[in-house]
């Protein structure tokens, strides 16, 4: 089973009050350049010089020039500026082992929204049902960046956000009356949100936490890669270990997904569309500037099965449904989501026949950002609807991995908010 501990926190500590906006960063994974230069210009102890370190530069003898040294050097520059914003007290460790309540409010629309997280130690072990569990696959690269990172540092600067099932609603209840103190710290996360962070020290609550867990799947949302590098990291060493994770129950009313629409290379025609997918689908063929129309109406009734093609070359939007009479195919659509069917059941007709390449996938939040770059590119837009928590549960209760970009959750985990020693 998982096994949930308390542990001593490392948190940024502001010269006055508790607000750790500008220490603060998102997750590296999603961070590009103009925002990591508006990160590292912001203070000169952002966590972002922890997570996307620079190597140092060096003079060059008898130029008084600088030179950038190997690539490495930049894991052990990690692990310096560390060990000084520790020594310097820009960092402080709380010796006593606590968990910790992390919120977030955040608003989508005109729905404001409260994410209640529980921030502890999880003990590290290779998926299994009971323990953790993921549901996407996850690359060689990013894995071998974090090792190098976590060896150096010896540290963790973000976690894991991993989902459970909370039966009785009993964690869910402990965790609202922990929020009823004074946070600890707070940050604004440039998405808007705003997140507050509580010590949880009571030997009762922290065991009746650990008892509401004890037994429960842990489902990785976000963090496939850290987990996995957690992993390897302490069976390098030989002896098992844990790990910092976020964990948010199920039916927590802050757990929301953003759909991921796609963008990509389609050399075929919309006739050529209709004719693959005759057998399964019912497609419908609308004017291309109906497609705002059809997604709000897919979008406000999610058992419709509904997928969206966008063709703007082809000035048409294709509107992709499952036949009247093939209701074991819509249950099945309704169940594992838009991006499952989209790839599992749509476009094999297409891959099969050397027709698409989906590594040329561009992915997008916005519908509109994604139908305006198919105008730009030629691409086609498929437009999907979110992977509800039921749909992701399910998938990983029968062992199967969701493509890729099959969720996003909103908002994302500070990086920095919260950090602490790999054991």
């Amino acid at each position: 089973m998982a096994e949930l501990h308390p542990f001593p926190a490392i948190l940024f500590q502001p010269e006055s009050g508790s607000d750790v906006t500008p220490f603060v960063a998102p997750p590296y994974d999603v961070i590009d350049s103009t925002a990591e230069a508006v990160l590292r210009d912001r203070h000169p102890s952002n966590v972002v010089r922890l997570i996307l370190p620079e190597a140092p530069s060096v003079p060059t003898l008898g130029r008084g020039s600088e030179q950038a040294p190997s690539g490495d050097n930049r894991y052990q520059e990690a692990a310096r500026l560390f060990n000084d914003w520790l020594q310097s007290g820009v960092l402080q460790t709380f010796e006593k082992p606590a968990l910790y309540l992390w919120e977030q409010e955040f608003s989508l629309g005109d729905t404001t929204y409260t994410r209640r997280a529980l921030a502890a130690k999880v003990t590290c072990e290779p998926y299994r049902p009971g323990g953790v569990m993921r549901h996407e696959y996850t690359h060689a690269g990013p894995k071998a960046d974090r090792l190098k990172l976590f060896q150096a540092t010896g540290a963790q600067f973000s976690q894991m956000f991993g989902i459970f099932e909370d039966d009785q609603g009993e964690v869910a209840a402990r965790l609202t009356a922990v929020g009823n103190q004074e946070p600890l710290q707070t940050a604004r996360g440039d998405d808007g949100h705003h997140s507050r962070l509580f010590g949880i020290t009571d030997e009762e609550t922290i065991s009746a936490l650990q008892a509401g867990l004890q037994g429960h799947t842990i489902t990785i949302a976000d963090g496939h890669h850290r987990y996995e590098t957690s992993v390897a990291y302490y069976q390098d060493l030989g002896r098992t270990g844990s790990t910092l994770m976020t964990l948010v129950p199920s039916s927590d009313a802050g757990l929301v997904v953003l759909p991921t629409h796609r963008t990509v290379d389609f050399p075929i025609d919309g006739q050529a569309l209709c004719q693959a997918l005759a057998g399964e689908f019912a497609v419908e063929v609308h004017p291309l500037e109906n497609w705002p129309r059809l997604y709000q109406e897919a979008a406000g009734n999610p058992e419709s099965g509904i997928i969206l093609a966008v063709a703007p070359a082809a000035d048409r939007v294709f509107r992709i449904g499952w036949h009247e009479g093939n209701s074991s195919a819509a249950r099945l659509g309704r169940e594992l989501g838009d991006v499952v069917v989209l790839h599992e059941r749509i476009l094999p007709h297409f891959t099969a026949a050397g027709h698409l390449d989906t590594a040329t996938f561009g992915y997008f939040h916005d519908t509109e950002d994604a139908v305006e770059a198919a105008k730009a590119t030629g691409q086609w837009a498929f437009l999907l609807r979110p992977t509800s928590i039921r749909a992701l549960l399910q998938a990983v209760e029968h062992h199967e991995v969701l493509p890729a970009k099959s969720t996003y959750f909103f908002p994302k985990f500070l990086a920095g908010f919260i950090n602490a020693r790999l054991d």
